[in-house]
């Protein structure tokens, strides 16, 4: 009975012919092919530049070919295409079960260079945006990562077949839109360098050779080329195709892009190991059309094999498979599977998803969550664990290694993630990944695969709006690919949580498109990145001392156009032997130089335990970049181009100066010339714009800049002499001394400017405690001390007042605002003539604070903007958020607050005789506090309290007060204590002046200190640093220093400092970690009281703004 429904079932799948048309050798299921069709006229017009004579044959059939109704497909020993008679050509909406989306922009031909006088149709899927759907089941202000490619109208089409010698490839522009030369085309990768030739006024013919890796390439209609910008609004900006209102130029791409996979025909030993023998009885082949839980869940324990000839299957939007012993897949060409396969079985050992078939996941929903019927995820549920993901393979904790072979297959259309294995991550799950492609990447969670212990991927495609390649664990190997990146995440990743990495080489990594527009700096983007903690990606104390990478190399890396930023890494391990080599960038994007700085963090443990780096410099031991290059130009640490405010925006921690280089072939090499310059320290601060400076040197010539632009400097019997003119609050200075050898000395300095000192306040360190009571989140993005007032001045520069903040701990700026993103800070000024009243006068709203009688004009400085809120600005008392006049923030060396305004809009306040307020608050989302002030809340929730019952998400709020957190305004249960974290108090006591007895919170006004002789000598840096050394170094030895040895990477540059913005030997050495996302981590949704905490997380490392 068993073996007699075995058969029935192996014997059902019956004729497909209706639905496809393909030829291909060696496959049982009944296939049919179209007659060759007689010749038509040629239709070529008479204005458009016609095909050579020898082109004029195959020119001619292929517009015949393209005349006709009936496709004619190959099947040869040389070619082999395919079609879909079902297809409909629908770039918008939504299509029927049965039905294949047909590119209606483009259609292709090939034609075997055997027989190269006859061509055959190849059909062009494509994929759009939602697959035409919107966002049923969830509001249209949800995001979900696909906005700006639906808005922009953007699509992908593409199109497979299968070859075994050159070929010729025509891909005709079906728009409308006309082109009079092939140069108007674009092939990339451009290192492919295809020959191409104008066919007619919308088609160009590529020659592809014959490769048993196969070719996976875009073809690019300049009609088609869309620039993509930054509107630059908000903290991250927002894509948009308009360059209207300083919007900032990301990249240009297709805006309906074509692509060519051009597949290897399998060889006997191949067809064996990939193709299922369809008359064994483990085999079972369904019929084309609806795919059911009856069917695929409940099929016989005897089979373990799903044959998918061509045709066209779906399981519709409430159903994926779950198959219980199945272990392999095959999509025929020609096969179409809408919906997504999860493995349930942990005792096989050898899985298989093979086959030149589609698998789109078209039908689902975004975050299609399995536990809520397949809608939308739902509040409750948690998306790793719940979403369907197209391809899910569980392994065991414990037994026999499993493999996985994964080839041929294009996955289209993801609603998450691609691929995940569950179970035992460590364990062994050795994949081998070939031609794999991926397309139609538009939302966020669209990662590309991560690649288990001793897994391989080549030859493959990947088109991700999420992390790309997951270098996650060891013996992992990955060569030529071709990754089209969206807006999230990198490209290569291994970072988000500590791991133990050894024996990776990734190599021939061709980027050829990228949408990474952040203007910000995220922890999770660049081609290259280890992003911080997915617990708490704005720690710096993630770190486990008991792991480590060792011997991870990526090589021949080519970013095709403009992208954000190269490397950040956050080294939550030991980590040594980083080798990137052959980075070669072709531009930096038109954003903000904030969002495109590369970084290299070393973290502490819990305990304050710093994770160890290799030396570089002297065991050659830690990260080396050889042969990065930008535009064409290699970045060297020996020569003047690698610095944050250069070429290779290298802003690494300075204290890790030692554990990088940067080196390239061909560098000059010898001894570096003799340089000192006398008259600037780094990190000082200067009381006038002009500053000369005078040095030595046995150079042949000497140059200097200021940001970035030439001063004159003659060098004259080994002396020279420059006068420099500051022109920013934050200046960069650099001398360059080069050699008659080419080899250079270079010293680098920061160097401040605010204008001429009025006075200043001084505040005790350790009091950013409120009344006493007050404790900081728990949440790494509040670092311990950021929040500690220490120092206040007041500087006029011309027509421009400046108030000079000092904090002692560093601003971390999480969330990517202008400078800051937790702190929020007020200053009030009163007229010299005012007299303190015997009624407080209110502060801003949402502040619960007082002053000692009434202000004259408050100054909010806070790096979030929101509509409609109190964002930064001049505000009077009586003044609407609307009424605010604009200030300019700065934030330097993660310590000191610059709030820049113009003098005109203090009116006629006397700067030296007038009263100060200045007080500190944590900054919140508009409907989280008043005025944009986040409440200080009672205690933290007892252990036993459940989540759902905790009144607010400790991580991110301040606790020590004495209300609870309501949902309307005031969002607060008790507004008498003062939401001011620390403040200026003078001689009185803080913790007595806010103390939680009081009714209300008084803070006095307080006169500045007059300047003492010399000025005040703002965040200068006590012995200096001439060379631009590492904070905590000593600057005078760098100045005597000279660089003798012979090795470009240690001895043709004098130690300098990464860091553009680094300024005194006591700053700390971990720069700004980056700003996270307001989303982190799946496995951050079971944080106690996220949703609480309002700040509105939901998913891994979603999209970050």
């Amino acid at each position: 009975m068993q073996s007699q429904h075995s058969n029935a079932l192996h014997n059902g799948h019956g004729s497909h012919a209706h639905a496809i048309r393909w030829l291909a050798g060696g496959i049982a299921a009944a296939m049919l092919f179209a007659p060759v069709l007689p010749a038509a006229a040629d239709t070529g017009a008479a204005d458009i530049a016609q095909p050579t004579a020898s082109q004029s044959t195959t020119a001619r059939q292929s517009a015949e070919r393209r005349s006709t109704a009936t496709p004619h497909v190959a099947n040869t020993l040389s070619l082999r295409t395919w079609w879909h008679d079902n297809a409909t050509k629908d770039a918008t909406g939504p299509i029927s079960d049965g039905t294949v989306r047909q590119s209606p922009f483009y259609s292709t031909m090939v034609a075997s260079s055997n027989d190269p006088d006859t061509y055959y149709d190849s059909f062009t899927y494509i994929s759009v945006p939602r697959s035409g759907n919107g966002t049923p089941g969830y509001a249209t202000d949800e995001q979900d990562g696909a906005e700006f490619a639906s808005n922009a109208k953007m699509t992908m089409s593409w199109s497979s077949f299968e070859y075994s010698q050159d070929a010729q490839v025509d891909v005709s522009l079906d728009s409308g839109q006309r082109i009079t030369n092939a140069d108007q085309v674009t092939i990339r990768p451009t290192t492919d360098n295809f020959k191409k030739e104008l066919v007619n006024d919308h088609t160009v013919r590529i020659t592809v050779p014959y490769s048993t890796a196969g070719y996976r390439f875009s073809v690019e209609f300049d009609p088609q080329l869309t620039t993509v910008y930054n509107d630059n609004s908000g903290i991250s900006g927002v894509l948009t195709t308009s360059n209207a209102n300083g919007a900032s130029e990301v990249e240009t791409e297709p805006q309906n892009s074509m692509l060519i996979f051009a597949q290897p025909i399998l060889n006997a030993q191949q067809s064996a190991q990939q193709v299922p023998d369809t008359s064994a009885s483990n085999v079972y082949s369904p019929r084309p059309g609806a795919l059911g839980q009856d069917l695929l869940d409940k099929l016989p324990s005897t089979v373990d094999t799903l044959y998918f000839a061509p045709g066209t299957y779906y399981m519709g939007s409430k159903y994926r498979a779950q198959l219980a012993n199945v272990r392999w897949v095959y999509l025929a060409p020609g096969a179409y599977v809408k919906g997504a396969f999860k493995f349930l079985s942990t005792a096989q050992t050898d899985f298989r998803v093979t086959g030149y078939g589609v698998l789109s996941g078209e039908q689902y929903v975004y975050e299609a969550d399995t536990n809520n019927d397949y809608n939308h995820l739902s509040g409750n549920s948690q998306c790793w664990s719940s979403c369907v993901k197209m391809l899910q393979f569980q392994s065991p904790q414990s037994g026999p290694g499993q493999n996985l072979l994964l080839n041929g297959v294009t996955v289209a259309n993801p609603p998450y993630h691609t691929f995940v294995m569950y179970g035992n991550e460590q364990g062994d799950f050795k994949m081998t990944v070939n031609n794999y492609q991926q397309v139609g990447g538009w939302y966020w969670q669209t990662d590309g695969l991560e690649l288990y212990k001793g897994s391989t991927m080549r030859n493959s495609f990947l088109h991700s709006n999420d992390d790309v390649v997951k270098l996650y664990h060891p013996d992992v190997t990955v060569d030529n690919n071709v990754v089209w990146k969206n807006e999230n995440g990198p490209v290569f990743q291994w970072g988000w949580s500590p791991r133990t990495i050894s024996n990776v080489r990734v190599s021939n990594t061709d980027v050829i498109h990228n949408r990474m527009y952040w203007k910000d700096t995220k922890t999770n983007t660049c081609v290259i990145n280890a992003a911080s903690s997915y617990l708490d990606g704005s720690s710096t104390s993630t770190g486990d001392t008991t792991q480590s990478i060792d011997g991870l190399t990526i090589s021949n890396t080519n970013v095709e156009g403009m992208v954000n930023c190269a490397i950040r890494i956050y080294s939550m391990q030991n980590t040594k032997n980083v080798t990137i080599d052959g980075l070669h960038i072709g531009a930096w994007n038109k954003v903000d130089p904030a969002g495109q700085s590369n970084l290299f963090k070393a973290f502490t443990d819990g305990q304050g335990n710093r994770v160890t780096i290799g030396n570089q410099t002297k065991d050659h031991a830690g990260l080396l970049l050889h042969n990065y290059t930008v535009g064409g130009e290699t970045i060297l640490k020996a020569g003047d181009n690698w610095a944050s405010d250069e070429l290779g925006r290298l802003d690494f921690d300075a204290d890790l100066y030692d554990h990088w280089d940067a080196t390239g072939d061909g560098a000059a090499t010898g001894t570096a010339p003799r340089l000192t310059v006398d008259g600037l320290k780094d990190g000082d601060t200067v009381s006038s714009r002009t500053v000369g400076i005078r040095g030595t040197s046995d150079a042949h010539a000497v140059s200097v800049t200021v940001n970035g632009t030439g001063v004159p400097a003659t060098l004259k019997d080994s002396t020279f002499a420059a006068s420099l003119h500051l022109t920013g609050v934050s200046n960069r200075v650099r001398v360059v001394a080069t050699g008659s050898n080419g080899v250079l000395n270079v010293k680098r300095y920061t160097v401040y400017a605010y204008g001429t000192q009025v006075g200043s306040l001084t505040d005790p360190t350790g009091d950013d405690n409120g009344p006493g009571s007050y404790k900081y989140p728990s949440n790494g993005a509040f670092s311990k001390g950021s929040f500690d007032l220490t120092k206040f001045g007041v500087f006029e520069d011309g027509d421009t007042v400046r108030f000079v903040t000092t904090v002692a701990g560093f601003i971390n700026n999480p969330w990517g605002g202008n400078g800051m993103s937790t702190q929020r800070l007020n200053i009030y000024l009163r007229d010299q003539d005012a007299r303190s009243n015997a009624t407080p006068t209110a502060l801003m709203p949402g502040t619960n604070t007082f002053a000692d009688g009434a202000w004259t004009k408050a100054i909010v400085v806070d790096g979030r903007s929101y509509d409609g809120g109190y964002n930064s600005g001049i505000y009077d008392p009586t003044s609407k958020p609307s009424d605010a006049k604009p200030v300019t923030l700065n934030v330097l060396n993660g310590t000191t607050i610059v709030t820049s305004v113009p003098a005109s809009d203090l009116g006629d306040i006397d700067l030296k005789k007038a009263g100060y307020e200045v007080s500190m608050y944590s900054s919140s989302e508009s409907g989280e506090g008043v005025g944009n002030v986040r409440p200080v809340y009672q205690g933290e929730c007892p252990d036993d309290t459940p989540t759902k019952d905790c009144p607010v998400a400790m991580d991110f709020r301040f606790v020590g007060g004495l209300g609870d957190q309501t949902s309307d305004t005031p969002f607060d249960s008790v507004t008498t204590d003062t939401n001011a974290i620390d403040a200026f108090t003078g001689k009185d006591s803080q913790a007595e002046l806010l103390s939680l007895q009081h009714d209300k919170a008084v803070l006095p006004f307080l006169n500045l200190d007059p300047v003492q002789q010399g000025g005040d000598d703002h965040n200068s840096t006590d012995n200096g640093n001439n060379s631009g050394s590492p904070s905590g170094t000593n600057g005078s030895k760098n100045d005597t220093h000279d660089n003798t040895t012979n090795a470009p990477s240690q001895g043709s540059q004098t130690k300098g400092s990464a860091r553009a913005d680094a300024t005194t030997t006591g700053a700390r050495t971990l720069a700004n970690t980056g700003a996270t996302s307001l989303v982190v981590m799946a496995f951050a949704m079971l944080l106690v009281g996220l949703g609480a905490a309002g700040i509105r997380m939901r998913m891994n490392h979603r999209r970050q703004s």
